[in-house]
């Protein structure tokens, strides 16, 4: 008897049709994007920033680009943390996310999307980062003594290479799964978890270098060799919420049946959990050992982000993003209700958000605006609705369970 049959699947149940409503949604939040994009790029002009020339006088810069990274890297971390969470299934031959291991995959085809609208950015390098000035690499000691690393040939050189080999492992980790639920060839398990080693430690590297690359380098004197990690950690975070969100949906219209239960978000929920006092942990690391040293040269970091109104944000960001996700994932009933789930999820995707304006705007905004954070999170907005409609999209064509797996029926049958 096959996995599929054993496992009493209703293949209709497994064949997703994206709904009017949410197509609707989506739609919207794209156009949400878009107008706020348009009135960041051609509402504000260049606006002074807190970057000096040599002659003392401030650099001037679009708002715009700066909401277009705010934007692009928040999916640029739900896209390539799905292919990062798809390899860790396949490394560890995990049997309990089987039936939504799909989905982890289905996240990772953006990434070329993610890719293009990379290309707003280099043409804003010269807004975004004072290193892109050939002036500036030349006169400023600390930039120029980097200047082999931080210079925009080298910039586009790494964003094209990651985006390549990454879309290129998120189409094979795709490919070979849905080409399994056709032939049921065990040895294509066995192929991606070889495939998925390979991955990891590409990946590892890869993701440290362009969080340098779009975030740290925005304060190019600035240096933390813990921020690859400590921007992993909230993307991760972000993309764990993400599923449960997606799962909710399909849960509500109708979808899955009982080959997603409890138990299998629930599982996602723990890793939330773990995720999130991961990213404490590195975020007050990274806070602590700069205090503790006390280097200019290091907390100036800091010392921008306490200081023009941004102080608030400051204090407010562990708090909402560690002790508020954490104490309520603790309960365990709390991690087996997919309706307190998706809410939750839709909060850390606030967080994330905010997290992100903290990082990108007091870099070269002295003085927090309202008006700069509306237009930051509509942009944001906009980019995951493209990204949902993206996803949804991708889901109609195939199973959303990888029938042909293997530990398929295992996975049916998990309970904890």
């Amino acid at each position: 008897m096959s996995a599929t049959k054993a496992a009493k699947l209703d293949e209709k149940l497994l064949q997703f049709k994206l709904p009017a409503q949410l197509r609707n949604i989506l739609i919207a939040m794209i156009g949400i994007g878009v107008v706020s994009l348009l009135v960041s790029f051609l509402g504000f002009g260049h606006e002074t920033s807190r970057h000096m020339d040599e002659g003392g006088h401030f650099h001037h810069t679009n708002l715009g680009y700066h909401v277009l990274l705010v934007a692009t890297y928040f999916v640029i971390g739900l896209a390539i943390t799905g292919i990062f969470f798809t390899a860790i299934q396949h490394l560890t031959g995990s049997h309990w996310s089987v039936t939504v291991r799909r989905l982890f995959e289905t996240y990772g085809l953006f990434t070329p999307i993610a890719g293009l609208l990379l290309v707003g950015i280099v043409f804003g390098m010269h807004d975004l980062y004072e290193w892109a000035d050939a002036t500036v690499r030349e006169k400023d000691h600390l930039i120029h003594h980097k200047s082999g690393y931080l210079n925009p040939t080298a910039f586009v050189i790494r964003a094209v290479l990651f985006i390549v080999v990454w879309s290129g492992f998120a189409y094979v980790f795709h490919g070979k799964s849905v080409g399994q639920d056709k032939d049921k060839n065990v040895d294509t398990t066995k192929t991606l978890a070889k495939i998925s080693g390979g991955f990891i430690l590409f990946f590892a590297l890869s993701w440290c270098l362009m969080s340098f690359d779009l975030l740290m380098s925005l304060s190019p004197h600035w240096f933390s060799t813990m921020f690859g990690v400590y921007a992993f950690a909230g993307a991760f975070q972000t993309s764990l919420a993400s599923y449960l969100v997606v799962i909710a949906i399909l849960k509500k219209n109708g979808f899955y049946g009982e080959a997603v239960n409890e138990n299998h978000f629930h599982d996602i929920a723990k890793f939330l959990l773990g995720m999130t006092t991961f990213w404490a942990y590195v975020g007050f690391s990274q806070f602590m050992l700069i205090w503790y040293a006390n280097i200019p040269e290091e907390t100036f970091f800091y010392e921008m982000r306490m200081t023009g109104g941004w102080g608030y944000t400051t204090l407010a960001l562990p708090f909402v993003k560690f002790v508020i996700p954490f104490l309520l994932l603790l309960n365990r009933p709390n991690k087996r209700n997919l309706d307190f789930l998706w809410k939750l999820g839709i909060w850390i995707f606030a967080v994330q958000f905010f997290e992100l304006f903290w990082l990108v705007f007091p870099a070269t905004f002295e003085k927090l605006s309202l008006v700069h954070f509306a237009l930051a999170f509509g942009g944001t907005v906009g980019t995951i609705g493209l990204f949902g409609l993206f996803v949804f999209k991708k889901l109609e064509k195939h199973s959303l369970v990888a029938v042909g797996d293997p530990r398929l029926d295992e996975s049916l049958h998990h309970h904890q």
